[in-house]
């Protein structure tokens, strides 16, 4: 259990009949662990769970060993700092450009300028194709840019699990091998565990450790193809 960024053991989720229950799913450091065949209907109240923003109707979710419902409210804040949820619903502030939304954490914890905030992740924005748009007000982008802004905000903060559902422009061709990009040159700097969900995720195949499918409310381990040819010291690190 210790060696878990995420475990969730016998999870039976609240409202929803898509999943196995119970549901016992466990994601050790610095692994990435992909679920195809999950919608956006399907993906959130996993991931509302397992990012802490809802309680399952039962069993327990653990984060790097310890039980989530146990935390006192000024440690799930702390807790949820080093988490990124990204899903089609979250949200940026309108009132503020792209670069202050992205730059808005760093701000707020480290007291320094937007600038100072984005400089060391000058790599990212390029990848993410942003560079060009940090001056404009969300309301002013293309849904794209959107959601680029959206991940870009919360890889800034240096997550230590990623959990997000792949939707809309980013899981086209084009879009899910941007951002496969972005993830691995993320998780070569920086490493994180993962989890990514998406009707689709063959772009992230190269970067999965393992993968499964949501199939008439069963979890399928699936092999994932690429792995045959992958030197065995890549799985070194989840030893």
């Amino acid at each position: 259990m210790l060696h878990h960024a995420l475990n969730l053991d016998m999870v039976t989720l609240p409202r929803d009949s898509a999943w196995p229950g119970p549901l016992s799913l466990a994601v050790a450091f610095n692994e990435v662990v992909l679920i195809e065949g999950a919608g956006l209907a399907e993906s959130l109240p996993l991931l509302d769970v397992a990012a802490t923003l809802a309680s399952p109707a039962s069993g327990h979710v653990r984060h790097w060993g310890r039980d989530a419902a146990l935390r006192r409210r000024e440690k799930l804040y702390r807790l949820r700092r080093r988490i990124a949820y990204i899903s089609p619903r979250q949200v940026l502030l309108h009132l503020i450009t792209l670069g202050e939304n992205i730059a808005l954490g760093p701000c707020y914890y480290q007291g320094c300028s937007e600038a100072e905030a984005l400089a060391p992740h000058a790599d990212l924005l390029e990848l993410l194709g942003l560079n060009t748009h940090l001056t404009q007000y969300p309301p002013q982008v293309s849904a794209a840019i959107y959601a680029r802004a959206v991940w870009a905000r919360e890889l800034v903060k240096g997550p230590e699990l990623i959990l997000a559902v792949i939707e809309g422009d980013l899981a086209t061709t084009a879009g899910a091998a941007r951002l496969a990009h972005v993830l691995r040159d993320h998780l070569a700097r920086n490493g994180a565990a993962a989890l990514l969900l998406g009707e689709s995720l063959e772009a992230f195949y190269p970067l999965g450790h393992r993968l499964f499918r949501l199939e008439a409310g069963q979890l399928r381990k699936q092999t994932i193809l690429e792995h045959r040819a992958r030197p065995l010291t890549a799985y070194l690190p989840l030893i």
